[in-house]
C-alpha cells in the first residue's frame, strides 16, 4: 500500500484563470483526479493546504471515499485570501517534510512561483520522500491578447501597470520573460528528481497525470 501527501497551492495568485476554471479550482479538480486513482489501487491519500506559508487544513492519509470527500470539502471551504498576501511556498514546502514521517509519494499542485529557498526545500524533501510536482498554469501567464492598453494586477504583491498589449515590443518582452521563466522552473525541477506535471486550465490533464503516476522515478541525480 502507498501512502501519498498532496499540498496544494490555495494562495492568491491561484485564484486566476481566464478560460473555463481558475488554477484553484483546477488544482481541485487534479485532486480528486488522483484521489480516484490511488483509492482504486489500494492506496492512501492525505491533504495539506497553504494559503501563505503556513499549513491552513492538514486531513490524515485515507484510502476510502469519504476520506477523498473530506479532503476536497476542506479544500473547498478555505477563505480566500486577500490580495496583496504573498505566499512562502518554500516554507510551506519545509513544514510538510516534517509532516510527512515515512517515506511517501509527495504531491505539490501550484504556480510554482521562483522564490529564495525554493529549490533547497524541494530537493530535501526529494531525498526523503517520491516528488511529484503539478505545475497549474493559465494560458493568459504566458500569451496576451491584443486588447490594446490595460492595466495588469499581481495578485500576491497588489502592484499594478498599465501597459499596451498591442505594442510588439512588450508583447515580445512579455514572451521571452515567460519563456525564460519556464525553463528556470523546469531545471529547477530536473535539479530536485521530481517528476513533473503540467496542467492547464485551457488543456486535458488526465492523460499527462496517469502517465506521471505509473511511470519510473527520474534517476537521482547529485545534488
Amino acid at each position: 500500500m502507498l501512502t501519498a501527501w498532496a499540498l496544494v497551492d490555495a494562495s492568491a495568485s491561484m485564484a486566476f484563470g481566464t478560460v473555463r476554471t481558475t488554477k484553484l479550482e483546477l488544482a481541485r479538480e487534479v485532486l480528486a483526479g488522483l484521489g480516484v486513482v490511488l483509492r482504486k489501487r489500494g492506496d492512501r491519500l492525505g491533504l495539506a493546504a497553504t494559503q501563505t506559508g503556513a499549513l491552513d487544513v492538514v486531513m490524515p492519509p485515507r484510502g476510502d471515499r469519504r476520506g477523498l470527500l473530506n479532503s476536497l470539502h476542506a479544500l473547498e471551504n478555505l477563505v480566500p485570501v486577500q490580495d496583496g498576501v504573498r505566499m512562502d511556498l518554500a516554507g510551506a514546502v519545509r513544514t510538510m517534510g516534517r509532516v510527512v514521517k515515512h517515506r511517501s509519494l509527495v504531491v505539490i499542485l501550484s504556480d510554482f512561483p521562483m522564490q529564495p529557498g525554493l529549490e533547497q526545500a524541494l530537493g530535501a524533501l526529494s531525498r526523503r520522500h517520491e516528488l511529484m510536482l503539478i505545475e497549474l498554469r493559465d494560458p493568459r501567464e504566458r500569451e496576451l491578447p491584443v486588447m490594446g492598453p490595460v492595466t495588469l494586477r499581481d495578485v500576491e504583491s497588489g502592484r499594478r501597470v498599465l501597459v499596451d498589449t498591442a505594442d510588439p515590443k512588450f508583447r515580445e518582452r512579455f514572451a521571452k520573460l515567460s519563456a525564460d521563466r519556464d525553463a528556470e522552473r523546469l531545471a529547477m525541477f530536473r535539479r530536485v528528481n521530481a517528476r513533473h506535471v503540467i496542467a492547464s486550465t485551457d488543456r486535458d490533464w488526465v492523460l499527462p497525470l496517469a502517465k506521471a503516476i505509473s511511470g519510473h522515478r527520474p534517476a537521482r541525480r547529485a545534488m
